[in-house]
């Protein structure tokens, strides 16, 4: 049965009209043949049975015979869709005579070679019955493709506009993903979304690269085959990296698997790094076998470690799975496509996309979900930290209160002391002793119940928003400190307008107000300020309300007042933590703002809110 399809096969092709196509090659092994010597050994050339040889030091020379057995004249394009071969020279023949030849390859300058397009093409146009044979000559220093296709050139402008329209789909996608990952490393200051942003504008690099769309907009030999070699070798590298900081591993965690990761990533680098003195020596640009294996390697041992981070149930490691996933699979069809198992197919470009689009979609979930634990966890802290801050001042509120108290409990004491003494003496003015004592004691006891309410309304936990007289709870706060502050001569200067409103969280403002009091409180203990000033201006700008705060306790350093709101930064002269919960309150619950520097003869705050 098979031997009559074949018939039936063979006598269809006699009666075809078209172009009939004969194509063989031939490798020289000494890279040293030139046009001249292998029209004279045109027998040495053998049918094509592979047409993707792999990586090769050798020059390949391909030899295309055409036949048109139409009646009509027949002009076609003939395309490589290897867009990456260095250095191609076609000779066209004619009746054993050299009509034509074309210089090609990215490795030419462009006012060198014949077109410029991101692949290596030439036209042919055949007479009727007409034969004509083309010798192409091929070096490259990665995968080589000796498929040469032959296309209409309406059909190859129809299919290159839509592969450019797939590749510019893929560029927005990736400029996107990258943009916002470095968006939300300026916030969040964490390594994982730096690299992620660097790994996708290195493959977007690559990609645009190995699609030959650089080189087609004009960007230098040099920089173009940098990008083709070395761009693959950092977004490996840093794919490599990202799971140590994305999942924080620890120093005694995995220590064998880091090695091997930090070896494979140094290797890829050091690879990397030689193929930018390629000019020197072309060859080394055939260090890219190794950046292969390399980084199949480092795939494989990524996806192992993936496995290991999901049955311990890591966060974020389910997208980091399928990421590893999808695109071990796209470096396992790069691997084999590199060293000719393969054909290089157009499904070998649109792979590179689909899995890098693929991975780089898992790694965006995975620092979005990242991102959205963070966002909890800090809302959380933000309520523990202001928590905390109650209680770091709660200990200078008491001291205010025993002063406060101190001397209406004396006067108490004393009023009940007098009645007693004038009772048992039988003193003939009990009556009026008793009546003038007492009215003390409701004086007394009414001020102590003021004092008490004044503290438990400042910690209750009331979190609605609203409209207070500025003036008023500053004056409120500095009631509660008054006593502790007049003991160590400390003035306060309070400059603002009665009229002065805002809509406001009232216990967080104040809990801002405490932290800042008891600051500039310190500091003028440790550096014994001889005439202690606090001074609090408020002024209403448009529809902001700017609140400073400053004291003249001699200010900070430089290096500090670039620190001086981070968590767990503190000198001798800070309260440490307490600068950091103000700056997260006013940001996180008030939608202000907090900036500090040095001003006049000490430290001032200026803080913004809306009204």
């Amino acid at each position: 049965m098979r031997f009559f399809i074949l018939i039936l096969i063979f006598i269809s092709s006699l009666f075809a009209k078209g172009i009939l196509i004969d194509e063989k090659y031939f490798i020289d092994k000494n890279n040293s043949l030139d046009i001249k010597e292998i029209l004279k050994n045109k027998e040495t050339f053998s049918p094509i049975s592979k047409d993707n040889l792999g990586v090769t030091k050798n020059v390949v020379w391909v030899k295309l015979t055409f036949f048109n057995n139409s009646e009509k004249m027949i002009k076609r394009r003939i395309y490589n869709k290897r867009s990456g071969i260095d250095l191609i020279d076609v000779y066209i023949f004619k009746n054993n005579k050299k009509v034509e030849t074309n210089k090609l390859g990215d490795f030419r300058d462009h006012n060198i070679r014949d077109n410029n397009f991101r692949v290596s093409y030439f036209d042919l146009s055949l007479l009727p019955n007409e034969k004509v044979q083309v010798f192409i000559k091929q070096k490259t220093y990665s995968p080589m493709d000796i498929k040469w296709d032959i296309k209409s050139i309406e059909n190859f402008n129809s299919y290159y506009y839509e592969q450019s329209m797939v590749y510019f789909y893929c560029f927005g996608f990736f400029s996107v993903t990258a943009i916002i990952s470095l968006i939300l490393f300026s916030f969040l200051k964490n390594k994982c979304y730096l690299i992620y942003s660097f790994f996708t504008v290195c493959s977007i690099i690559y990609q645009f690269t190995i699609s030959g769309f650089f080189y087609q907009f004009g960007i230098p030999v040099y920089l173009n085959t940098i990008f083709g070699f070395c761009s693959s070798e950092i977004s490996m590298a840093l794919l490599g990296l990202f799971p140590l900081y994305f999942f924080k591993i620890k120093k005694d965690e995995y220590k064998v698997t880091k090695f091997i990761i930090k070896v494979l990533v140094f290797l890829l680098l050091f690879i990397g790094f030689l193929q930018l003195f390629y000019p020197l020596y072309n060859d080394i640009l055939l260090l890219s076998r190794f950046n292969g294996l390399f980084s199949f390697l480092l795939m494989l041992i990524l996806l192992i470690f993936s496995i290991r981070l999901l049955v311990i149930k890591k966060e974020g490691s389910l997208f980091y799975f399928f990421s590893n996933g999808i695109f071990f699979t796209f470096v396992v069809i790069y691997i084999l496509v590199f060293f000719g198992f393969l054909r290089l197919e157009s499904f070998f470009y649109y792979s590179f996309a689909i899995g890098t689009i693929g991975q780089d979609l898992f790694l965006a979930f995975a620092l979005i979900h990242s991102a959205y634990i963070l966002t909890k966890e800090h809302e959380k802290n933000v309520e523990l930290l202001n928590e905390y801050s109650k209680l770091s001042v709660i200990g200078q509120t008491m001291v205010n209160i025993s002063h406060q108290w101190k001397t209406p409990i004396n006067s108490l004491f004393n009023s009940i002391n007098h009645i007693e003494i004038a009772y048992e003496f039988k003193d003939a003015n009990l009556n009026m002793i008793i009546k003038d004592n007492l009215k003390n004691i409701k004086q007394n006891i009414n001020y102590l119940k003021e004092t008490g309410l004044s503290q438990l309304n400042f910690y209750k936990e009331e979190k609605n928003i609203e409209e207070i007289k500025i003036k008023d709870e500053i004056n409120g706060i500095i009631g509660l400190i008054d006593s502790e502050f007049n003991k160590k001569s400390i003035n306060i200067n309070l400059e603002c307008d009665e009229k002065i409103k805002i809509k406001i969280e009232k216990n967080y403002f104040l809990n801002i107000l405490m932290i800042l009091f008891e600051n500039s409180l310190k500091a003028f203990e440790q550096r014994k300020i001889r005439e202690p000033l606090v001074k609090i201006s408020v002024e209403s700008i448009k529809n902001n309300v700017i609140v400073l705060f400053e004291d003249n306790a001699g200010g900070v350093s430089d290096f500090i007042i670039k620190r001086i709101f981070e968590k767990d930064f503190s000198d001798s002269l800070s309260t440490g933590i307490g600068l950091y919960i103000a700056r997260e309150i006013i940001t996180q619950k008030l939608k202000g703002s907090i900036t500090a520097e040095n001003k006049n003869e000490g430290l001032c705050f200026k803080m913004q809110f809306s009204m």
